[in-house]
């Protein structure tokens, strides 16, 4: 009897990452059958006469969640920038257990599992949550994007604002998370029940970023180095904004994340894994190998910054 392929429903696919790991997951025809999930019908629509397999799920509807889940095999499971996340991922993990999903992976954060900071927390929270479903699980640890320097750290007039002094951080790449996600979404909890996998490739402050950028980009970036508290000012002041995917909760966390590597108590963090080396069998991408992938896109973000910072409120 011919064995079925296990069918692994992507949450989050039509964003960076999860379109990422579904694509991911395209090149691995042979070992499960990806299903895109959205909350836009017509995007379900284009997807499916595309010939892909597509389900229309809205996370803040659990309503959609019986007939999405129908028939899936695993979960890869990540959510918004919102507090809202904490239900999300609660009520989908319910209707996991109950349609019979066999494994979820879930998307979280560089934790130590005792985190003050509250979207650090509410990660932490659903990750227990998950594990008490009784579903086998796996959860993925990255450290700080580098796709955050085409947004929330994106340069501005050729500069590089870095809003925790002279503290590094862990630096991970896109491409690597997906690569890393697939890999365990296509071999299952066979391979990676009860596990988690942090993902740090480069640890470097502000200054370090901004030399590894200018020898990529081919041109002198400047680090303008400040603190959490100037980079909150200069929010409340009009003069910068949160990213406009960061619900106001969320975006407010954030800042507590830069409190707290600057201050000192995420210095438990600031260390490198060679996760992705063990997972995948090659070298992980470094800052200056995504830099260069990516200059296009961090050249137009630092175009968008200037005319941002040109048509903000002048004091």
């Amino acid at each position: 009897m011919p064995t079925m392929k296990p069918r692994t429903l992507v949450l989050g696919s039509t964003g960076l990452t999860g379109g990422a790991i579904a694509s991911a997951l395209d090149d691995m025809p042979d070992r499960v059958v990806p299903v895109r999930a959205s909350r836009n019908p017509q995007t379900v629509g284009r997807w499916r006469d595309e010939g892909r397999s597509a389900v229309h799920l809205d996370l803040d509807d659990p309503r959609t969640f019986p007939a999405a889940l129908e028939g899936i095999d695993r979960l890869f499971v990540m959510t918004g920038y919102t507090v809202a996340m904490t239900h999300q991922t609660k009520t989908i993990t319910d209707a996991a257990a109950d349609a019979g999903v066999g494994h979820i992976v879930h998307l979280g954060i560089f934790g130590d599992g005792r985190s003050t900071d509250p979207h650090f927390a509410w990660h932490e929270l659903v990750e227990r949550y998950i594990e008490g479903s009784g579903v086998p699980w796996t959860h993925l640890h990255p450290h700080m994007f580098m796709e955050n320097l085409l947004s929330v750290f994106a340069l501005r007039d050729g500069r590089l604002t870095w809003p925790a002094g002279d503290k590094p951080t862990g630096w991970i790449a896109g491409e690597d998370i997906a690569s890393v996600a697939a890999k365990v979404l296509s071999e299952g909890p066979g391979a990676h029940a009860g596990k988690g996998y942090w993902m740090s490739t480069d640890v470097l402050n502000g200054a370090q970023a901004a030399d590894v950028l200018s020898e990529a980009l081919g041109r002198t970036i400047p680090a303008d180095i400040i603190t959490p508290e100037e980079m909150l000012q200069a929010v409340s002041d009009g003069v910068v904004s949160p990213p406009s995917f960061m619900e106001g909760h969320y975006a407010l966390s954030t800042f507590e994340w830069l409190r707290q590597t600057y201050d000192g108590r995420m210095d438990y963090a600031a260390l490198a894994t060679n996760t992705v080396e063990e997972l995948l069998g090659r070298p992980p991408m470094h800052l200056a190998e995504w830099a260069v992938l990516h200059r296009d896109a961090l050249l137009a973000a630092n175009a968008v910054g200037r005319e941002l910072d040109e048509a903000s409120p002048k004091p």
